[in-house]
C-alpha cells in the first residue's frame, strides 16, 4: 500500500466533515471547524496532513507540538476503510515520513479504543502502564536519533 502525505487544504474540509457523520469517529475526535482549520494550518504549534492513496484521501494526521521534543498525535481514518489495516499503514508511513520531524510522538487513547491501541502497538509505540490524569492510555513513540528532520 503506497501512502503519500500532503498538508491539509481548505478543499479537504467537506470530505473530512462528511466523515464525522460516523458516530464512532465523532465520539473520538472533534469536528473539523473553521477555527480548527486555522489552528492546524497557521504555523508551528500544530500541523495537519492528509494521507493519500493515489487520489483518494484515506486519513488525516494532526500533530500538536509541545516544545522542541514532543508532538501529540491524532489520527482519523476514513470510516469506510475502518478495520482493513489502513490505520496501521498510515501511522507507519507517517513515522517514516513527516513524523520524523518529531523526536517523540505521543497519542492519548480512550480505554475502550482497542483498535487504536492495537494500531499503536503494531507501529512500535510503547504503552505506558498508568493512564494520564484524564484517564486516557498514553502511547509513546521515540524516533530513532538519526531520523530527525523537517518535513
Amino acid at each position: 500500500m503506497q501512502i503519500s502525505f500532503r498538508p491539509l487544504m481548505i478543499g479537504d474540509l467537506p470530505k473530512l466533515r462528511a466523515w464525522f457523520e460516523d458516530s464512532e469517529l465523532s465520539r473520538r475526535l472533534s469536528f473539523p471547524t473553521d477555527e480548527w482549520f486555522a489552528y492546524v494550518t497557521n504555523g508551528e504549534p500544530a500541523r495537519c496532513w492528509v494521507a493519500m492513496q493515489g487520489d483518494q484521501l484515506i486519513a488525516e494526521v494532526q500533530v500538536d507540538r509541545d516544545g522542541a521534543e514532543r508532538g501529540y498525535l491524532d489520527l482519523a481514518v476514513c470510516p469506510d476503510l475502518r478495520g482493513r489495516g489502513f490505520g496501521a499503514a498510515v501511522l507507519s508511513a507517517f513515522l517514516s515520513g513527516p513524523g520524523q520531524a518529531y523526536p517523540i510522538l505521543e497519542g492519548r487513547i480512550e480505554p475502550d479504543n482497542a483498535a487504536s491501541v492495537a494500531c499503536c502497538r503494531h507501529c512500535g509505540f510503547a504503552l505506558l502502564p498508568e493512564p494520564d490524569a484524564d484517564g486516557f492510555n498514553r502511547a509513546v513513540y521515540k524516533m530513532p536519533r538519526h531520523a530527525f528532520g523537517e518535513f
